[in-house]
């Protein structure tokens, strides 16, 4: 059950999120660090934890490197308590190599932790992700 109370901040990770995937889509690396914490930490599946300048490098690096096109995308469960918010997600996505090539289809499922800025929005804190098989073959 959802906290009334809590429905506007629930909208407004959801927006965070439509956000990030309109921002990873647009390769717009800009568009996309607005939406992360200071203090942001990404944790990708097989690498060692991302943040600060090197955090900025391997988005931009990412983001030159691959054009993503999402397909599906699925809110799950999402807590809000304070101005701390856990939001897990599922997703798929085709991401082509600029440089030419067959596109990749992936699915992923992760979690972001939010923070609400003082006075302010929500800003994705940390960002753990990884690989799922596709759907029929788990």
């Amino acid at each position: 059950m959802v906290d009334a109370a809590s429905e506007p901040d629930r909208q407004q990770i959801f927006a965070v999120t439509d956000e990030e995937k309109a921002a990873i889509e647009a390769g717009d690396l800009q568009r996309y660090l607005a939406l992360l914490s200071d203090d942001a930490i990404f944790m990708p599946q097989n690498v060692h934890s991302k943040t600060g300048d090197e955090l900025r490098g391997w988005l931009a690096e990412f983001l030159e490197r691959v054009t993503i096109k999402y397909h599906d995308f699925a809110h799950g469960e999402t807590i809000i308590r304070g101005d701390l918010a856990y939001h897990a997600y599922t997703c798929s996505w085709t991401a082509v190599p600029q440089s030419g090539g067959q596109p990749t289809w992936m699915y992923f499922k992760g979690v972001h932790v939010l923070r609400k800025q003082p006075g302010g929005p929500w800003k994705i804190s940390r960002s753990i992700w990884n690989t799922d098989p596709s759907p029929g073959r788990a």
